[in-house]
């Protein structure tokens, strides 16, 4: 599939320069815009960093490289869009709700049930792999833009069954923001291995990180344009990394917090994680993928902790792994009742159709221990026990013991 993009194929893939005038050669020359300078240079430390690395083939790079031009293409395209639609500017982001959380703590499963409220406005997987231009809700089942994602979709599935299974990617269901954001760990784990891109990324201060949620928002007013809803919608770990600046962007945000034992999630997203090194690297180095899963999470966790203490509680809920799952259509009404969304009958008519619907069909079993990655239950606990004494704080629940 990849060689038939031949000018790609005919550029060196890890240099971004080349690859920023491959993308203003097929979109056309737009002016980039304010935050364009840091945008570029995190991409570079992501390109040189990959490029670097020995734990890359000539085939990973290759694959590598190919998605770093994915996201300057969408960039560039984005630049022309802010260019020929200026009201974008203009579009309100009233009350928008994010999910909060680290990896397999049933985010996934909560935004698709939150989505499914008519005034709710969450991103779709389509929406966010190809944005521009953008979307209109009367193209919304015929736009052919889900079509070559169900093909993509499609091939995909064949060469990486499980990533399927453990995480469903369907196009025309709600998906992370994290596609949409220039910056963060997702560069991380979806698929490339690149510290030296996350140490740039940890190492930016509080005006950095302003400046990539600002961009972050116009990307949410853009797909919004002339398709909006009552509130926005959204999910992603990385959301964790901007709470520090989220307010400044997003003034009257909510803030759904996930948690759950570190010791099942830490194991889950390394085995996902691991899936989709598949396509970078000839072997995945298990152990050293489990002690970046266990940072990660201390980070991101470290960052949640840091945030709260300088926020409003009432901008805030915390949700429990094993109450959400327990009883998903009380934990919804919770959240509604503690931000002031409204919560029609017809909302829960449609939640309680969807699990039903879930409940009967057949289910993967994702199977994966702490051991496989090198880690060990004392070990992951020892890390997490300043938040795991502030989720006991907040929720009255201890997720795990000794």
């Amino acid at each position: 599939m990849l060689s038939l993009d031949r000018e790609l194929g005919a550029r060196k893939v890890l240099d971004v320069d080349q690859l920023l005038d491959l993308a203003q050669g097929r979109v056309g020359p737009v002016p980039l815009g304010a935050g364009s300078e840091l945008h570029l240079e995190g991409i570079r430390r992501l390109a040189d960093a990959v490029g670097r690395d020995p734990h890359y083939d000539d085939l990973g790079r290759y694959m590598a490289g190919h998605y770093i031009y994915g996201w300057i293409e969408r960039y560039v395209q984005f630049a022309r869009d802010l260019t020929d639609f200026p009201e974008i500017a203009d579009v309100p982001v009233a009350r928008p709700l994010f999910l909060v959380g680290f990896g397999r703590t049933g985010s996934t499963f909560l935004h698709h049930l939150l989505a499914l409220d008519p005034q709710a406005r969450a991103p779709l997987l389509w929406e966010l792999q190809e944005p521009s231009p953008p979307p209109r809700p009367e193209t919304s089942a015929s736009d052919p833009r889900i079509g070559r994602l169900r093909a993509q979709s499609e091939f995909r599935s064949a060469v990486m069954p499980d990533l399927h299974k453990i995480h469903e990617l369907a196009p025309d269901a709600p998906e992370e923001c994290q596609l949409m954001m220039w910056h963060g760990p997702q560069h991380m784990i979806l698929g490339l291995r690149s510290p030296d891109y996350w140490q740039w990324f940890r190492a930016l201060g509080r005006s950095d990180l302003g400046v990539l949620c600002a961009g972050y928002r116009r990307q949410v007013q853009h797909l919004q344009l002339f398709h909006r809803g009552g509130h926005w919608l959204s999910k992603s770990l990385a959301h964790a990394h901007f709470l520090p600046v989220l307010f400044e962007s997003f003034p009257d945000a909510r803030i759904a917090r996930l948690h759950r034992d570190p010791c099942q999630i830490i194991p889950a997203l390394a085995s996902l994680i691991a899936q989709l090194q598949i396509a970078y690297t000839p072997r995945v180095d298990f152990a050293d993928l489990g002690q970046r899963m266990l940072e990660l999470f201390e980070q991101s966790m470290a960052a949640m902790m840091q945030a709260d203490e300088a926020a409003s509680s009432e901008r805030h809920v915390d949700i429990l792994f094993d109450d959400l799952t327990n009883d998903p259509i009380s934990t919804v009404r919770g959240i509604y009742a503690r931000f002031g969304y409204d919560f029609t009958a017809a909302f829960e008519s449609r939640m309680r159709r969807h699990l039903q619907a879930g409940s009967i069909s057949r289910r993967f079993r994702h199977v994966y221990t702490l051991e496989q990655f090198g880690l060990s239950r004392r070990q992951v606990l020892a890390r997490s026990e300043d938040y795991l004494a502030w989720v006991e704080r907040r929720t009255g629940v201890r997720l795990c013991r000794a």
